[in-house]
C-alpha cells in the first residue's frame, strides 16, 4: 500500500492519492476546539493532522502526521503513522506503518520508518552524507539525493518544478515522477473556507493527488491503486 503512497498490495499513502478529473475541491471537517483551529493558522506550532482512510468508499483505518519544529537546529522531525485494515469475504489484509523524517528547510536529513504490509515486514533509514543521502532500506545500502519528497505526502512540490524524485518510505526505493498543477481549491474547515492547492504526480507505479493549504499542510490525498480507490479526508488538527 502507499500509504501517503507508501508502497503495498491494494492502495498513503495510502499515506501518502490518485485522479479523480476533479476541477474543484470541497471538504468539510469540524475541527475539536479553538486550539486546534489556531494551531491549523500557524506554521510553527507542533501540530498532529489526522485523515480518515476510505478503500473504494468504505472506512479502512487512519493515517497521522505529526510534524515538530525545533527552532534551535532549523528542523522539523515528522511522524507518520497509518494503521489500515481491509476484509474481502473470510480474508482480512492489514498494513501498518511507523516512519519518522527529519527535514532542514526542503533537504531530508534523516528517515527511520518501519512497516508491516500483511505480515511481510520493512524497515528503511535514511542518513545525510556527501550532500546526499545514505538510505539503507531491507539491510540493502544505497546513495540518495536530498532533494527529494517522501512517500508521507508531508511537504508538496515546488509550484514551478517539472519532475521531482520520490522517496518511498516503506522500500527505500526512489521514483522520478512529473508534476501537474491542477490550481486552486477551497476546503471549508469548521465553517470557514481555506485556500489550496492541487497537485498531481505521476510516473512509475505512481498516479496520486495531493492538496496543501496555503502554508503548505496537507488536506486531503487519493489515489488509484491496483484499481482501489483510496482517499484520505483531514479529521481534525490537534497540537
Amino acid at each position: 500500500m502507499r500509504v501517503g503512497i507508501a508502497r503495498a498490495a491494494i492502495s498513503t499513502a495510502l499515506v501518502v492519492v490518485g485522479y479523480f478529473g476533479l476541477t474543484a475541491c470541497r471538504i468539510a471537517w469540524a475541527a475539536p476546539n479553538n486550539e486546534a483551529e489556531s494551531a491549523a493558522a500557524d506554521p510553527l506550532v507542533t501540530e498532529a493532522r489526522t485523515f480518515s482512510v476510505k478503500v473504494d468508499g468504505k472506512p479502512a483505518g487512519t493515517f497521522t502526521i505529526t510534524s515538530k519544529p525545533d527552532d534551535a537546529a532549523a528542523t522539523i522531525t515528522v511522524s507518520a503513522v497509518a494503521d489500515i485494515q481491509i476484509r474481502k469475504g473470510p480474508f482480512t489484509y492489514k498494513y501498518s506503518l511507523r516512519s519518522s523524517e527529519t527535514w532542514k528547510g526542503d533537504r531530508v536529513t534523516a528517515l527511520d520508518s518501519t512497516a508491516n504490509d500483511d505480515g511481510k515486514r520493512h524497515s528503511v533509514k535514511a542518513t545525510a552524507a556527501d550532500g546526499g543521502l545514505t538510505v539503507t532500506a531491507n539491510g540493502r545500502v544505497r546513495a540518495g539525493r536530498a532533494d527529494v519528497l517522501t512517500t508521507t505526502g508531508w511537504r508538496g512540490p515546488d509550484p514551478k518544478a517539472r519532475d521531482v524524485n520520490l522517496l518511498d518510505t516503506e522500500d527505500g526505493s526512489e521514483t522520478v515522477v512529473q508534476v501537474q498543477t491542477l490550481g486552486a481549491c477551497q476546503v471549508a474547515i469548521n465553517g470557514q473556507i481555506v485556500d489550496g492547492q492541487r497537485y498531481r504526480l505521476t510516473g512509475k507505479g505512481v498516479d496520486t493527488e495531493w492538496w496543501f493549504d496555503a502554508t503548505g499542510r496537507p488536506i486531503h490525498q487519493r489515489m488509484i491503486w491496483d484499481g482501489h480507490k483510496v482517499v484520505m479526508d483531514l479529521t481534525g488538527v490537534s497540537k
